[in-house]
């Protein structure tokens, strides 16, 4: 699923048919959702144009609680959600990515990461953010670490059922239409190289103005 009007570039496209997770032919997992905020102690500066890898990376337990949810027609969408409330960010900038590998030890895991292109996350800003998570996992959503130096991400109540600890300003927390773009659909490998990519575009993009 992508926002409306927007159109992946014929790179991420190509990424997407290399790198997407799973067949068509897989059956859709049941799926649940979860509501989180992310922080950071000091502003995060917009990612420079050689960046490559996720900006923010969090440790997600247990290993495959976060799930892309599955279209009709087999693909997988972004498992993030921005939500109304959120701030300080450009929210039609901020790509997803997700990682499904394995520690030195052996143990499954998995990894979450952010990119906030544009204007960076400024100091106060506000990531509120559904997630969507394993079904068997609706009553015990899954913990997200942040590795990040300064960036905390906390689980929060849904949007409305307790007022007294909406983060946001008092607007409900309703859900956006606004789902970041597709490179959370592909290996992070392959996020990576997308991710390097748009950043250097969009500096030649500023320098042609």
């Amino acid at each position: 699923m992508t926002r409306p009007g927007f159109t992946p570039s014929a790179l991420l496209t190509a990424c997407l048919m290399i790198g997407a997770w799973s067949p068509a032919a897989k059956a859709a997992p049941i799926t649940s959702t979860a509501y989180y905020t992310l922080t950071a102690d000091s502003a995060l500066a917009a990612p420079s144009a050689d960046i490559d890898g996720p900006q923010v990376v969090a440790l997600v337990s247990p290993a495959g609680g976060v799930v892309p949810p599955t279209s009709a027609d087999g693909t997988q969408g972004s498992p993030l959600t921005i939500l109304s409330d959120s701030r300080g960010f450009d929210p039609d900038q901020l790509v997803v990515a997700l990682k499904d590998s394995t520690n030195d030890a052996g143990t499954p895991e998995q990894l979450l990461g952010l990119v906030f292109f544009g204007r960076g996350l400024e100091a106060g800003g506000l990531l509120h953010f559904a997630l969507s998570i394993d079904g068997a996992l609706a009553d015990n959503p899954p913990k997200l670490t942040s590795s990040t130096p300064g960036v905390t991400i906390a689980a929060v109540p849904a949007p409305g059922t307790d007022p007294g600890t909406d983060p946001g300003t008092g607007t409900g927390g309703e859900p956006a239409p606004n789902v970041p773009e597709p490179i959370g659909f592909l290996l992070w490998s392959a996020a990576a190289g997308a991710i390097a990519l748009r950043g250097r575009a969009r500096v030649r993009a500023a320098a042609a103005r």
